[in-house]
């Protein structure tokens, strides 16, 4: 079947033929499931005297990129990356909408094992449309946003079977997405456009033998929280997903800068934050661990996080919260 995708404001979508008639993805019926989440109940004991405690650091073996987002699927760890060629130039003022050119880069997914192992990679993104961002894995397909680098850019929407690494376009936006979650007890997609100040979401639906990403908010949802850019985001059940973000601080007076990370949990209804925790701990002197690629996991009931803030030359840290 041929794919058709246009660029609105953030309303394309594309058909894709799957053989089977039912709303939603892989549900009988839309009706939101308000469970609790077993990560916010564990969020929840956690205080301002909680440390963090690594676990383990392990190098990864092979040459990372910048390094974006980051998920977990049958023991196997997925993270997009961008090449940079050459990074955007500004323009010094404002043309067309864009405070800078493309720039001239590569996107990829990374597949790796637990020893750091890179097991399989594949290529995103079309043109000046390289740059991936944060993703999310729906229970069957791992979903990935990819923007041109800069703000306002375009950005279009994959679906990928994490099995065989086969990716399909599913949506095209005008605003340059930097992570997406699904909601997988609603079967809706949520977007975070650059800085993440604005929430984008499609309904996922299966209409005459297709999936359509319907769009619920074309015009974005302006994000109220500030403290953090949100730079990867899971869904954790609930209606809820657990983001994990960074921003850079200036002292006034001398300039030097200083990289707050932190992590929130946004109820996904409302995009409202019902937690918030500053982090201030750092893989090196200058890079938070929130530094872009995150993914959380209870593991013998134990909170566990994943983090791989460095480029190039990456390590995967593992983290618990000491409470």
């Amino acid at each position: 079947m041929k794919q058709l995708i246009h660029y609105f404001t953030c309303l394309a979508f594309v058909l894709i033929a799957t053989g089977t008639v039912v709303f939603a993805q892989y549900a009988n019926s839309d009706k939101e499931v308000h469970a609790v989440s077993p990560i916010l109940k564990k969020l929840q004991s956690v205080s301002s005297g909680s440390r963090w405690k690594r676990i383990s650091a392990t190098p990864l073996h092979f040459t990372t990129y910048h390094t974006q987002g980051l998920t977990k699927v049958n023991g196997y760890f997925y993270m997009t990356a961008v090449k940079v060629n050459r990074w955007p130039k500004p323009f010094g003022k404002i043309i067309n909408g864009y405070d800078r050119d493309n720039g001239d880069g590569m996107g990829y997914l990374f597949r790796f094992d637990s020893n750091g192992k890179l097991t399989d990679s594949i290529r995103l993104g079309e043109g000046v449309i390289y740059h991936p961002g944060g993703i999310d894995y729906d229970g069957k397909y791992i979903w990935v946003p990819v923007c041109e680098y800069r703000p306002n850019g375009r950005s279009l929407i994959y679906r990928i079977d994490p099995a065989n690494m086969q990716k399909t376009k599913m949506a095209a936006c005008n605003d340059a997405l930097g992570a997406v979650a699904y909601n997988t007890d609603n079967h809706t997609l949520a977007g975070m456009n650059w800085g993440s100040r604005k929430f984008y979401e499609w309904k996922v639906t299966i209409l005459n033998d297709s999936t359509v990403l319907q769009p619920v908010s074309e015009q974005g949802i302006k994000n109220p929280h500030y403290y953090i850019d949100y730079q990867d985001c899971n869904y954790i059940g609930g209606g809820l997903m657990l983001c994990a973000g960074l921003k850079t601080y200036k002292n006034p007076n001398d300039g030097t800068a200083f990289r707050l990370g932190g992590i929130e949990v946004i109820d996904m209804r409302n995009y409202s934050s019902v937690f918030q925790f500053p982090v201030n701990e750092w893989a090196k002197p200058g890079t938070v661990i929130t530094n872009n690629p995150f993914f959380a996991e209870i593991i013998n009931g134990k909170l566990h996080f994943y983090f791989v803030p460095e480029d190039d030359h990456s390590t995967l840290y593992t983290y618990e919260l000491e409470w």
